[in-house]
């Protein structure tokens, strides 16, 4: 798996998934007796017209696009967290143990998530 497999797999089951997890859970909050929180958002979503309902869900969007921007920036060593690491290195690791670097090219994975 290269950096930009990864990348396509990180959109689809991390900031899509989380993206549709966040939409749902704002919209319709699940359990018996859910955090009130949660049902005060839906009950504001629920009362926002088409267009407002549209923006929230872009706000959310935009949310999750930003963690994971400055969280790839961590793993790319353009945000430091720690002074005596220069970049953390991700690997895919098969079935028999064998492991590539997924982030071992010389591009940033966080550019992939920085604001268009």
């Amino acid at each position: 798996m290269n950096d930009h497999e990864f990348l396509s797999k990180v959109d689809e089951h991390v900031k899509q998934s989380t993206v549709d997890d966040l939409i749902e859970l704002f919209t319709s909050p699940p359990g018996r007796k859910p955090e009130q929180v949660l049902v005060d958002i839906a009950t504001w979503r629920a009362r926002l017209n088409d267009h407002d309902r549209g923006l929230l869900d872009t706000v959310i969007a935009e949310s999750v696009r930003a963690a994971l921007f400055g969280f790839f920036a961590v793993i790319d060593g353009a945000r430091v967290i720690d002074e005596n690491v220069d970049r953390f290195v991700i690997y895919a690791q098969d079935s028999q143990g064998n492991r590539v670097p997924v982030n071992d090219s010389a591009s940033d994975l966080h550019d992939h998530f920085a604001p268009d």
